[in-house]
């Protein structure tokens, strides 16, 4: 038997969280020296009660809880600073391991310092400007800190035919209202098949298949950073998000702005820059010469598989852990 290696998990059952489960069953099923086991961790009003007083008080952030010395690895991917999933495995082990999304502004002061509260060797933040910023202002935490862009697992998506494509345009997760409005009209006066999210509901797609299915049939999907759609929480954070890569497994056009982080990572621009000048015209000329773009999409298939995927990632991060074995 290796080392253990324990992936901690929420028990929240949201579809959009699916994120994380590709990236545990790829490390469950990728060839290692761990004995690794997956935990589902359940939230309570203590563990909620202690996060929210040490946010409070930053004194408490030079506190260093230790209830043993366990030859373990603890790894968990989470949304922010929810280290309530550490609670209380992060005691018990030097060997605590995070992947970090969403990690706004205004929850810095308080996220970086906690990671040496639990004990965090290493911290992997899927945005660059994140992880800048931690190494500017925040240089006596002595958690190490890592840029490891979101990923996926192809496997999980799947694409119809070009000419079986029967979704013109799709706009699903966080809305671009200020696009949204101004594409919506000239659509429905083409008759195209346009699918978002209505104001009666309360989300798009009940479960991942119905989501992966309508992406399947798809032939253009929106996509815009946080920055600007929720610019009040995101602030200047303008990052890759998975919504890009799941789009491109399913071999979608992409229509949206780019994120300041994805050039680098593909080294071409991968989707069509929104001309809001004339948002409408745009979207209809695009579909009427949707066969030209059919080279960008098959390009930006086979990048996400070579180099965006959960496996990539888990190199990475394995390398790390070994590093501190």
């Amino acid at each position: 038997m290796g080392i253990k290696l324990r992936l901690l998990q929420s028990n929240d059952e949201e579809y959009f969280l699916d994120c994380i489960d590709e990236l545990y069953r790829t490390i469950e099923q990728a060839p290692s020296n761990f004995d690794t086991r997956r935990i589902m961790v359940k939230h309570s009003r203590f563990k909620s009660f202690l996060v929210r007083k040490l946010t409070l008080y930053p004194s408490l952030f030079k506190i260093r809880l230790k209830f043993g010395d366990e030859a373990a690895v603890n790894f968990v991917s989470m949304i922010s600073g929810d280290f309530r999933l550490l609670i209380p495995y992060a005691f018990t082990t030097q060997l605590n391991f995070v992947y970090m999304y969403d990690v706004w502004p205004r929850f810095h002061r308080w996220i970086f310092p906690l990671l040496d509260f639990f004990n965090v060797r290493y911290v992997f933040f899927s945005s660059k400007q994140v992880l800048k910023n931690f190494n500017q202002k925040y240089p006596k935490v002595k958690c190490r800190a890592l840029w490891l862009p979101e990923a996926l697992s192809v496997q999980d998506y799947h694409f119809n035919a070009f000419g079986e494509k029967d979704i013109d345009v799709l706009e699903f997760g966080r809305m671009y209202d200020a696009y949204h409005d101004q594409i919506a009209g000239p659509l429905a006066l083409s008759g195209k098949h346009h699918v978002y999210r209505k104001p009666e509901m309360k989300l798009l797609f009940p479960d991942k298949p119905s989501f992966s299915a309508a992406l399947a049939a798809a032939k253009i999907v929106i996509c815009v950073p946080s920055n600007i759609t929720h610019p009040n929480r995101a602030e200047y954070i303008s990052s890759m998000t998975l919504r890009y890569l799941q789009a491109m497994a399913a071999k979608c056009l992409i229509v949206g702005v780019l994120p300041s982080d994805m050039e680098e990572l593909f080294g071409y621009s991968p989707i069509v820059e929104i001309e809001m000048d004339r948002a409408g015209d745009q979207i209809i000329d695009i579909l009427a010469r949707y066969e030209d773009y059919h080279d960008l999409i098959e390009q930006n298939y086979h990048h996400v598989i070579r180099h965006h995927q959960w496996e990539n990632r888990w190199q990475v991060i394995q390398e790390k852990i070994q590093e501190a074995l």
